[in-house]
């Protein structure tokens, strides 16, 4: 079942092509193999709990909390009937369209629900990992890993051919000038192939020769990922992926430069030459395309002033609005929260708060300080670096987005940290070193 679930996380990404692509969600293969894959995972976790006979206690607050959110979601299925009057501003509100359309609560509750199982199931198999380090060898995360970098470039060609026209736009932005379509690949929104594109730069880097790739594959796919962040035009997409270039870069940045000037002069000379040919043919077939696009990021951006309604194009609104609401919310909503999202809050931290309340904050900061802990002391010293941009990511995108409730960006989050525990591991950790490609712990 675990070996099950490593290879659903790695190709979960094909499945999402297929499928009507719709803003709201759907049983699709997406979804269905998303809900198989944390079967097994938690599947694996229960069984060798049983054949072990103990409970491990490294991971213990995070399976904890995570029981105990979706004890409130139980609750506030439960409690629909008395919260009815606070629920029905929610029904008679009279909302832009960036609120999102009208939730029912008895569904909301339940697929809030669903989604904190589903996403955070990988808790469960990371348990797994330091109960049996043996089972996930280097070889069957390269083969995992792998196979989510190759689902990004599928998507990324999908957005390409959306940009050259071959592959109509799903999603579109609304100007007064008429709609503007933009790049998702075989997603409906430009965030989930953002999700996808963040993390594939990540491993891609994080990983680095372990992948058995050459420089050249690495650096070109590195590049086209990129290159696709920048015509899906989302902004927080964007933004990670430059990150995480950056910060993987400027710490090979002395050797790279050592690098250049050991090369002959001749060779410099002409490397030099090429990169700027192509650069000019580029702009030449390009140009006007990404101009368009970069005016488009830097214009479109609405109020960049906190009060003001249209602040990031009317996220600002939301933000007031939810403050205005819940002044008047009983005591048990703002502990526990109402157990789903009425609007689409736009951000994850106030997201789990209407969700789940305060309570629900706590417990979630316990998840990620303890997978924080855990990872930190399972890691190489000089490694830890790269847990800490792992967790910036998360950060800014949960300052504009939802991924928390993002099956697959919990999925490709716990998978970093895997990766990270496998690939870097501490001298003292709980985890065997691997000293082959196979991955037989010493």
């Amino acid at each position: 079942m675990a070996a099950l679930a490593m290879a659903v996380v790695g190709v979960k990404s094909f499945f999402d092509i297929f499928g009507e692509k719709v803003a709201a969600d759907t049983v699709d293969a997406g979804m269905i193999v998303t809900v198989i894959g944390a079967i097994f995972m938690v599947g694996s976790f229960v069984a060798l709990i049983i054949a072990a006979k103990r409970f491990p206690t490294t991971l213990a607050p995070s399976l904890i909390a995570v029981l105990i959110i979706g004890l409130f979601s139980i609750i506030g299925l439960l409690a629909i009937p008395a919260r009815e009057d606070f629920v029905q501003i929610f029904a008679t509100a009279d909302v832009r369209e960036i609120f999102g359309p009208h939730v029912a609560p008895k569904s909301g509750v339940i697929t809030q629900g669903a989604q904190l199982a589903v996403g955070f199931a990988p808790i469960a198999l990371l348990a797994v990992m330091f109960f049996k380090p043996d089972w996930f060898t280097l070889e069957r995360l390269r083969w995992v890993l792998l196979a989510v970098i190759l689902g990004a470039v599928a998507h990324s060609v999908i957005a390409w051919l959306q940009v050259v026209g071959v592959v109509p736009y799903t999603y579109f932005f609304n100007l007064m000038s008429g709609r503007v379509g933009r790049a998702s690949g075989g997603y409906f929104h430009p965030a989930s192939l953002g999700r996808l594109l963040i993390f594939a730069v990540f491993i891609l880097y994080a990983a680095g020769n372990r992948l058995r790739l050459s420089s050249l594959a690495r650096y070109g796919i590195v590049a086209l990922l990129a290159a696709t962040a920048v015509v899906s035009t989302h902004r927080i997409t964007i933004l990670c992926v430059a990150l995480v270039i950056v910060a993987f870069e400027l710490r090979r940045l002395p050797e790279l430069l050592r690098q250049i000037s050991d090369l002959p002069f001749r060779t410099a000379v002409w490397g030099a030459a090429i990169l700027v040919v192509l650069m000019v043919l580029a702009a030449i077939r390009w140009g006007a395309y990404l101009w368009d696009r970069a005016l488009f990021l830097l214009t479109q951006v609405g109020s960049l002033n906190p009060t003001n309604d249209e602040f990031l194009h009317g996220r600002g609104q939301i933000w007031f609005r939810v403050v205005d609401v819940w002044q008047d919310a009983p005591w048990d909503v703002w502990l526990i929260g109402l157990g789903y999202e009425p609007w689409n809050t736009h951000a994850d931290p106030l997201r789990i708060f209407v969700v789940w309340g305060l309570l629900g904050l706590a417990l979630m900061s316990i998840i990620f300080i303890n997978l924080w802990r855990v990872t930190k002391r399972a890691v190489a010293v000089e490694s830890r670096w790269m847990l800490t941009v792992l967790y910036v990511l998360t950060i800014i995108s949960a300052l504009t987005q939802k991924p928390t409730s993002y099956s697959y960006f919990m999925w490709l989050f716990f998978l970093s940290l895997l990766l990270l525990v496998r690939f870097f591991p501490a001298k003292s950790a709980p985890v065997s070193v691997p000293d082959d490609a196979s991955g037989d712990p010493r």
